[in-house]
């Protein structure tokens, strides 16, 4: 007997742990990947920056070629050849240049990039940007009479050192885009899938379903036990009704004016008859609830699957309260259990198709109902909020039309 209860358990540690492992394997490669697109773009920068830095000291070495020959001039005599000095002045045409006295008044400037008769104004603001960028360069003409020169990177440095955060910027961008691309892509194909194997489902259930409403017109015939017959009908009732949902998976819609108090009263009578006695299902309504248009199928199979995961949830024991409220642009149904709760980190994978902490099913509840929600009738279906070992509360929120 021991033997068999190891035996019955292993597979469902064995499924959990392999759910598990994908997903870490799965989160290991995104953040590697992110870890690797992070490290190009350090050393890209960081590559930049020392070229970059080479060059400014090459500027650095030219303005003071620059000062030394303006300093040439001045102090010369006449008969002096000024050649060099001159040409290292004019060669000058790339970096800007302020040169003032002593006591920063503007003598001159070179390579301002300024357009047309410039103001005063403009120049000044000029002069602060060099001041805040470097010392000046002194530039001595005598005894106690002295020059200043200011100077700021040239617009081709300027570009190069902006050029690895452009470039980087343009990748990142691309890199997003081709992300969300993939990521449509990939769910599109998903829904594709599920749809498929929601009208397979359908389509295979349809045969014995026949079978067995024409079995029990046999029974009904020969007299069988009316009370069991009747509980037999209303299965296959049931079983019928689970098939149309299945087929309208993908499908266009066909909403219907519907009271969806009597919808929840409905699922909810038929949940607790099929449920232990220790479990109770409440539903409360203080307001008065218009009627929506919805797909009665489908927006039950929701409410339906978030019950029954509220009761796996307890265990089947407990309370669940589902609450109807109309907030005004849309009617509110909150689903709560007093069951074991959701982690922190599962919770932003609850409603991805696959994903599933029991030991059986294909973790396509969640998702499916999302999709019949948001994307059949416009509305939300999200986690309101949880708590380990106190509860979880699901929200569904359907257009007040």
């Amino acid at each position: 007997m021991i033997l068999k209860v190891c035996t019955e358990k292993r597979p469902t540690n064995l499924a959990t742990m392999s759910k598990w492992y994908s997903y870490f394997w799965k989160s290991l490669w995104k953040g590697g990947l992110m870890t690797i697109a992070i490290v190009i773009g350090v050393l890209t920068l960081v590559y930049t920056e020392k070229f970059t830095n080479q060059l400014r000291l090459q500027e650095n070495q030219r303005i003071e070629l620059w000062a030394e020959a303006m300093s040439n001039i001045v102090s010369s005599d006449d008969g002096s050849d000024l050649t060099m000095s001159t040409s290292i002045i004019e060669l000058n045409t790339t970096i800007p240049l302020i040169l003032t006295d002593d006591k920063n008044n503007v003598i001159t400037y070179r390579n301002l990039s300024l357009k047309g008769d410039p103001l005063a104004s403009e120049i000044e603001r000029k002069l602060d940007d060099m001041i805040s960028y470097a010392p000046p360069l002194v530039v001595n003409l005598g005894p106690g009479v002295d020059q200043l020169i200011y100077k700021n990177e040239s617009v081709s440095l300027k570009r190069l050192r902006n050029f690895p955060r452009f470039l980087l910027a343009i990748i990142g961008l691309y890199v997003l885009l081709a992300y969300l691309a993939f990521s449509r892509a990939r769910k599109s194909e998903q829904d594709l899938v599920w749809t498929g194997m929601a009208r397979e489902t359908a389509h295979q259930l349809g045969t014995p379903l026949s079978a067995l409403y024409g079995w029990t017109a046999l029974l009904e015939e020969e007299g069988v036990n009316s009370a069991a017959l009747e509980e037999i009908k209303k299965d296959l009732k049931r079983l019928q009704t689970v098939a149309n949902r299945f087929s309208k998976i993908g499908s266009s819609l066909n909403p219907k004016a519907i009271n969806i108090l009597e919808l929840l009263n409905e699922t909810v009578e038929y949940l607790q008859r099929r449920s232990p006695s220790s479990l109770k299902i409440n539903v409360d309504s203080h307001q008065k609830i218009p009627q929506l248009h919805i797909e009665p199928i489908l927006v039950g199979w929701v409410i339906e699957n978030l019950v029954r995961n509220a009761i796996d949830s307890m265990e089947g024991k407990g309370t669940i309260n589902i609450v109807v409220q109309n907030s005004g642009p849309s009617i509110d149904i909150d689903i709560s259990d007093f069951g074991k709760g959701i982690p922190s980190n599962e919770r932003r994978a609850i409603f991805k198709p696959g994903f599933t902490t029991k030991s059986r099913g294909w973790g396509l509840g969640l998702s499916l109902a999302k999709r019949i929600i948001e994307k059949g009738h416009g509305g939300k279906l999200y986690l309101l909020s949880s708590q380990l070992k106190k509860g979880s509360t699901f929200r569904i929120e359907l257009n007040n039309l």
